[in-house]
């Protein structure tokens, strides 16, 4: 697989495309800017020239430049990454003085439960992992959480992960991490699915145990009931019970880069979880986008079977 360069180019009104479309806008050309990349998920580009490169199975590449076709490995943590339909490494992010702030940011999918060691469900090293039946991908699902982790970069070799949060709790294979992102405040931005299923109406009925994530009223194990259950997609509405430990699925969280902790400024009080957060009530916000020269978060929540939804935070 490789990573593809749409730009501009006086003169050009068309043609064939690498994409398999049958042409291009007029002034546009596309050409592979690098090859042989297992699941490209994102892509960012160093002050100084370097482009750094997530793939989905836990790995992030590190090209000198545009031109360098034989990247060296930054960081490694297939044994952590839980790479599983939509799951695996997804958002990535590089400090905004990088590389005078050499850090560099990582949101996957955590081969285990919250708090739990991994690998649960895949093998050490693995480009890929399982989801055995039992329990199921889509009937009982395989439990992974997600984590947010920075790396501190010694040329172009990572130092020892350091985890910043590992929560969002995941039962079903979509609807997990998602995106990173710098503010012009300095702040990090991070984005995640609600962790629920995608083929009914999911309010933590199904496991085994049921209830496998823990929501309340019941706990692991037990039965939840509308109108007070708070399992599946209602994670995301978790924000508006206070009286139990929120959580950060299907929220956009505003963060402090150094600790994981909830950014000065943030609107909300509560518990650590409900001061991280900055919008929820979200599905699947795979991907978001800050407006240039704003502090607008533009989010793309993906949606089910007929709505895709665009939301815009403001501070």
């Amino acid at each position: 697989m490789g990573l593809y360069v749409a730009q501009p180019r006086s003169g050009h009104a068309g043609g064939s495309s690498v994409f398999g479309i049958e042409s291009l806008p007029a002034g546009f050309s596309d050409s592979v800017a690098f090859s042989g990349l297992t699941n490209p998920t994102a892509v960012r580009f160093a002050a100084d020239g370097r482009v750094f490169v997530a793939e989905k199975r836990g790995v992030i590449l590190v090209f000198d430049s545009l031109s360098d076709t034989s990247p060296t490995t930054f960081a490694d943590f297939r044994t952590n990454a839980y790479n599983f339909w939509d799951r695996g490494l997804l958002g990535l992010a590089l400090a905004p003085t990088f590389p005078t702030d050499p850090w560099v940011y990582a949101l996957y999918t955590y081969d285990a439960e919250i708090g739990g060691t991994a690998p649960k469900w895949g093998s050490a090293g693995a480009d890929s992992d399982p989801c055995p039946t039992p329990p199921g991908a889509t009937t009982d699902g395989c439990v992974a959480s997600g984590r947010l982790s920075r790396f501190q970069a010694n040329g172009n070799t990572a130092g020892p992960e350091q985890v910043l949060i590992n929560d969002w709790c995941q039962q079903f294979p979509s609807h997990s991490i998602g995106s990173l992102a710098f503010g012009p405040d300095g702040m990090l931005y991070s984005s995640a699915g609600d962790g629920a299923s995608f083929n009914y109406v999911d309010y933590g009925q199904a496991g085994n145990p049921k209830n496998p994530c823990g929501d309340p009223p019941g706990g692991v194990g037990g039965t939840q009931t509308p109108p007070t259950a708070e399992g599946g997609a209602l994670r995301s509405q978790d924000n508006q019970t206070t009286s139990d430990p929120t959580t950060l699925d299907g929220a956009i969280l505003r963060l402090d880069p150094v600790t994981g902790a909830a950014a000065p400024g943030n609107p909300n009080t509560g518990d650590a979880n409900a001061q991280r957060i900055v919008a929820y009530g979200l599905r699947n916000p795979f991907r978001f986008t800050i407006r240039p020269g704003t502090s607008e978060v533009w989010v793309a929540d993906v949606g089910w079977d007929t709505w895709e939804e665009i939301d815009r935070i403001l501070s």
